[in-house]
This record gives C-alpha cells, sequence and structure tokens, in this order.
C-alpha cells in the first residue's frame, strides 16, 4: 500500500469513527434532554423526520423534539451502523436502532418500545460532521397503557 492510499484509508476510517461519535452523542443527549447541546448536532438546515412527521430546520427540530418528550422518559440503543463516504464532506448511514420511552402522550400515560432504523445524510462543517438529515423507520412499535413499574 502506497503512502497516499494509507494515509486516504487513515481519513476514511477517522471519518467513519467521527460520524459514530456523532451519533453516540445523539442518543446521549436526547436521553438526558439537553437539547441545547444536542440541537449542534445538526447543520442549521437539519432534517428530521420521526413518528411525529418531518421537521425542518435545527431551531424547529430541537422545539419539535423538547416539546413531544418534555414528560417522556427514553433510553436510546444503537446497534452497528451501515456507515457510507460519499463524498469527500458527505457520508451517509443506516443504523439499526431500539428506544424504551415512557411517558404522557395525547392524555395517556403509555410505554412504548420501538424497533428501527434510522437513515441519515452527514455533512463535514468546519465544527465536524453534523447531520443533515435523519429519519426514523420503525419496523415494529410496541406500547403498553400505564407507567413502569
Amino acid at each position: 500500500m502506497q503512502a497516499d492510499d494509507i494515509a486516504a484509508e487513515v481519513r476514511r476510517l477517522s471519518d467513519i469513527e467521527a460520524i459514530k461519535q456523532l451519533k453516540a452523542r445523539y442518543t446521549r443527549l436526547v436521553d438526558a434532554k439537553d437539547w441545547e447541546a444536542w440541537g449542534q448536532l445538526f447543520t442549521e438546515d437539519g432534517h428530521l423526520h420521526t413518528d411525529g412527521g418531518p421537521i425542518e430546520g435545527r431551531d424547529n427540530v430541537v422545539a419539535g423534539i423538547s416539546k413531544a418528550l418534555a414528560d417522556a422518559v427514553t433510553v436510546h440503543r444503537l446497534h452497528p451502523p451501515e456507515i457510507t463516504l460519499t463524498g469527500p464532506d458527505t457520508a451517509s448511514a443506516i443504523w439499526p436502532m431500539t428506544d424504551y420511552v415512557t411517558g404522557t402522550f395525547g392524555g395517556r400515560a403509555l410505554i412504548i418500545r420501538g424497533y428501527g432504523h434510522y437513515h441519515e445524510d452527514y455533512l463535514r462543517t468546519p465544527d465536524g460532521w453534523r447531520f443533515k438529515r435523519s429519519r426514523l423507520i420503525r419496523q415494529r412499535v410496541e406500547t403498553t397503557p400505564g407507567a413502569p413499574s
């Protein structure tokens, strides 16, 4: 392997690791409800699409998710991703996930267990990798009435 090839491979692996760290911060910060720090993980024009529908723009994403989860406790778990570098400053990934959410939704106390995948696009910015688009597609949702014991 030539020096240029080695440097390119180190850069590729470094970018993949940075994206993994970004997603790890995403789940930790949403579970901690640290909305200010969580919002900084998105580009200014970031897009998020969850069970509640699409939200455009970082400020709207933070406002919408913080409101939706105001009375909830969340626990997110990620599983090994498929990350593809699509350009020198762009990437995409699919992350298998599970989550456990307890809270009051529409006036009803619920326990929600979800299973699915995040489909995401990233952009390298002067501050590092950021979420450009994130869409959660669930394969299964289990809901149970009532608060957890």
